[in-house]
């Protein structure tokens, strides 16, 4: 348990503070729509609060903390190739801002504090429409809103709020900033209108004189020269790095199955492979989040240091075996040899970081049987039979939340919780479970009827947490789920033989119990916070070990109907 707020933490929640003042400011501009006075109304409110001695802690403190933390980030990453393309083009949006920022911060809120320019729209648009600078405006609303939606898809993609309303996310990111730029475009219009009275530039415009105007520009100058000079300090403090790593042999070598590196001390294995253009899968982009570029340490296990929280979390929940690491965090201290444990072929790396998340889900696997002895149906009615079979547990559970994602003939796969959190996704799954029953029992009387064959099915539920991302060659991809809780239900269905089947009844303390056809983890129940006591748990234990509580239930004897 951490005692106190991480580099990760700091950065998460500048980011938020900045990122709501820019929303903020882009909602003030908005209303310019309605008029310049809505907006100065608005621009009230947002100055009593950001102009408020915490306001004004909170903003600047956000700030200087964000762009030290960049910058921070920046010299540590000892090669930016190890950066996904979106990584980069945030990071490219981030440090752009404080360009076109300074600017603008010193023209208002500085010539406000020195000078007492009212930092007013009336005042800045007609500045700013004066000197021909509207569309250095417009373009400061675009780094910064970009970087910042950014920033919240990586640190909050994979989450199932997030899946649930992406559209309409994704819609007020793209709607806002042109309703910005919209209300910015009729302030313009209807000051360079009122401009044309000069009662009302007299009695509204507080003119800038040539002194005050040289001394801001000075300081703008002294503040864009003072970042870009950070920058470049930090580019000059990498090199001078690698100089004296280099000079001083403090490099290490990397032994791949097929290739040997040498790289400064500090550098992880992920930013090796990737500054030598070694194909190396990480569908995370290097933030311990995944574990596809794990690596077996099968040399110099002695100079890996230990693995950090980050690390070893993931670590243990792959149950790695000794002598695994995560290669975007492994550091060595020495010469290692490594050898890469996925595949990082074209089709494996296709995905970008955000193709894959991980959540809790419900999985439901239904089987489709023949019953013992029954004759063999010809190969056009048996395929007339599993397309009914398909389409009725397909439209069944779509309609209950569901996404059926494999078609396997007499077998179908259900994935809940794509987009709802984990208790809804299996109460989702128990009420789909209960409408399969029937719409299949009454498909088994019509298969009866029309080809004279006996079928039944068995319903099985587990729930657990699996990577969701999609698989395929460049041509087609399908969504798949991957996961110890999908494999567990495979071999679930095949333990099955330990339970009756679904037309027989099972003696459990002395009384007849009547079975049903849906076989259910105590998990589930669990997850849905359902309580199924009443239910005949027997233990079953899988290849490997993991046991699991497995029983078989009717609908409406575990109060499934209601």
């Amino acid at each position: 348990m951490k005692l106190y707020p991480g580099r990760r933490d700091l950065r998460l929640a500048s980011g938020l503070i900045l990122f709501s003042y820019v929303t903020a400011h882009l909602i003030n501009h908005s209303l310019g729509l309605i008029s310049i006075a809505a907006a100065e109304r608005g621009l009230r409110v947002a100055v009593s609060v950001w102009q408020h001695p915490l306001g004004t802690l909170l903003l600047y403190g956000a700030a200087g903390s964000h762009i030290a933390l960049a910058f921070l980030a920046l010299y540590e990453h000892r090669s930016l190739r190890s950066l996904p393309p979106l990584e980069l083009l945030r990071i490219a949006f981030g440090f752009g801002i404080p360009t076109l920022l300074i600017g603008h911060a010193v023209g208002t809120r500085l010539a406000f504090e020195l000078y007492g320019h009212p930092p007013d729209y009336a005042h800045v648009v007609w500045m700013l429409w004066h000197s021909g600078r509207e569309g250095r405006q417009i373009a400061l609303l675009v780094p910064g809103w970009l970087h910042g939606c950014l920033g919240l898809n990586f640190a909050f993609g994979t989450r199932a709020w997030v899946a649930r309303f992406r559209l309409p996310l994704f819609s007020a990111a793209l709607l806002l900033p042109m309703l910005a730029v919209l209300g910015f475009l009729s302030m313009v219009k209807e000051v360079s209108l009122l401009a044309q009275d000069p009662t009302w530039v007299a009695t509204t415009i507080v003119a800038v004189d040539d002194a005050q105007r040289i001394a801001l520009v000075g300081v703008r100058d002294g503040l864009l020269a003072f970042y870009f000079g950070a920058i470049a300090a930090v580019f000059i403090a990498r090199a001078a790095r690698r100089w004296i790593e280099e000079r001083r042999g403090s490099l290490v070598s990397i032994s791949y199955p097929h290739q040997r590196v040498r790289v400064p001390r500090g550098w992880t294995v992920l930013e090796a492979s990737r500054s030598h253009r070694i194909a190396h899968l990480s569908m995370c982009g290097g933030r311990a989040r995944c574990s596809t570029c794990r690596v077996r340490v099968v040399a110099g296990e002695d100079q890996c240091p230990a693995p950090k929280e980050d690390e070893r979390r993931t670590l243990s929940r792959i149950r790695a075996p000794q002598g695994t690491r995560l290669a975007c965090q492994l550091r060595p201290l020495g010469d290692v040899g490594v050898v890469p444990l996925l595949s990082a072929a074209p089709s494996a790396s296709h995905d970008s970081a955000s193709g894959a998340a991980e959540r809790d889900i419900a999985v439901m696997l239904v089987d489709f049987r023949w019953a013992q002895g029954q004759r063999r149906l010809l190969p056009h009615d048996l395929l007339y039979a599993l397309n009914r079979f398909s389409d009725t547990v397909g439209s069944t559970t779509r309609a209950a939340g569901g996404v059926p994602n494999q078609f396997m003939g007499d077998r179908v796969m259900v994935l809940f919780g794509l987009d709802v959190e984990p208790i809804e996704a299996n109460r989702q799954a128990l009420r789909a479970a209960t409408k399969l029953d029937r719409h299949l029992d009454v498909l088994h009387l019509q298969l009866q009827r029309e080809l004279g064959c006996d079928t039944e099915h068995v319903i099985h539920l587990h729930t657990g947490m699996a990577a969701i991302g999609e698989t395929g060659d460049r041509l087609t991809r399908t969504l798949t789920a991957a996961g110890s809780v999908i494999d567990d239900v495979r071999q679930l269905a095949a333990l099955e033989q330990h339970f009756p089947t679904p037309h027989e009844a099972d003696q459990v303390a002395g009384r007849m119990v009547r079975i049903g056809p849906i076989v259910i983890s105590r998990a589930v129940c669990v997850a849905a916070q359902r309580d199924m006591q009443s239910l005949v748990w027997r233990e079953l234990e899988l290849p490997g070990g993991r046991r699991i509580e497995m029983a078989r239930l009717n609908p409406a004897s575990a109060g499934l109907t209601t």
